[in-house]
């Protein structure tokens, strides 16, 4: 169960992935623990390391379901793999684990789950196709070749353009904006060959459906969402000149088409990082965290490295980083305290 995780761990410098985020094996260690210096969930002392257990507890068959996480359940065979992982394959078998250490090892495992639930529940359909259009494109123009040359006539194009709206307009050298131009002309491309050949067609007898775009449909509700945005609200789809509605569905329409395509050509994992990491940015906007709190974990860390060589940058330096931290933790264990866990 590789999905996404939160960053946390005694001194965590580390940004918010807007995309992509790392594996939960590595990073949950001590997460879900209510003091900062219990030892990580999963204790391995005495584990298939040479201390003798008084009776062997029986393993089960790898498809038996040894927990469910707010219904869905998880198997031995789950268990197992993601023990293996979490250990570096010193413990194989979740069975061996004593009850309390295979709560904590099933809380881990179900971080994901949770987050990618909440995530579900919470975004709007045009949340979620922003995200995994973005995601898409982003993912397409990587994989495409933009020459120097193509981006050397963009922005002498960009240059003349800004010239002409004003004399003194100031264009950034080249070397600094290079990389968007690159974006800007892959994706143009990208567009340009998803809406080769396709139709753009107005319906007039349908409520619901403005028009199509090939064999897909546009409903009334996306172009009204669009409109909302193009014209702050003035207009919508009823409202909208019979002379007009075809150019609209015309810029509609490739929003859509890239948005069925993220729909079918990503990944389950892929879908769900991307927009449980847009959902826990919006949440984490919304947790406080005080001066206090951010001083009282300084503290702490500066008093676990005061016997070390290591150097703590200052609290002004490192306070934007532990906020975000402790923001997370509150977020993630408000999530698990409501998270229906069932261990089997």
């Amino acid at each position: 169960m590789k999905r996404l995780i939160i960053a946390l761990g005694a001194v965590c410098l580390l940004g918010f992935s807007p995309v992509m985020a790392d594996h939960l094996k590595d990073r949950l260690s001590g997460m879900l623990n209510e003091k900062d210096d219990m030892p990580a969930m999963v204790n391995l002392n005495g584990l298939g390391m040479g201390a003798a257990r008084p009776v062997k507890p029986a393993s089960r068959p790898a498809k038996t379901v040894v927990a469910t996480v707010n219904g869905k359940k998880i198997l031995k065979k789950e268990a197992d793999a993601y023990l293996s992982e979490r250990t570096k394959g010193k413990v194989s078998d979740f069975d061996l684990l004593p009850k309390k250490q295979r709560l904590a090892l099933i809380k881990e495992m179900s971080l994901p789950l949770v987050l990618a639930n909440e995530a579900q529940k919470g975004l709007s359909k045009g949340e979620t196709d922003a995200v995994l259009s973005r995601l898409w494109m982003q993912k397409k123009s990587a994989d495409m070749n933009v020459s120097d040359e193509a981006i050397a006539q963009t922005y002498e194009k960009i240059k003349a353009q800004a010239k002409a709206q004003s004399a003194l307009a100031q264009v950034p050298p080249l070397e600094k904006i290079k990389e968007r131009i690159k974006m800007q002309i892959a994706e143009q491309k990208i567009v340009k060959d998803l809406m080769r050949g396709v139709q753009v067609r107005v319906e007039p007898n349908s409520d619901t459906v403005a028009g199509y775009a090939g064999m897909m449909a546009i409903s009334v509700d996306d172009v009204n969402r669009a409109l909302q945005i193009m014209t702050k609200g003035k207009a919508t789809w009823a409202t909208l000149p019979e002379k007009d509605k075809t150019r609209v569905l015309e810029m509609v329409a490739p929003r859509q088409m890239i948005a069925l395509a993220a729909n079918n050509e990503l990944s389950k994992e892929q879908k769900e990082n991307a927009l449980t990491n847009y959902w826990m940015q919006k949440q984490l906007s919304t947790v406080a965290v005080s001066d206090d709190e951010v001083k009282k974990r300084y503290a702490k860390i500066k008093k676990r490295l005061a016997k070390s060589k290591k150097e703590l940058p200052p609290l002004e330096k490192l306070a934007p980083a532990l906020k975000l931290d402790l923001a997370k933790e509150k977020l993630v264990s408000d999530l698990m305290k409501h998270a229906k866990i069932k261990l089997k």
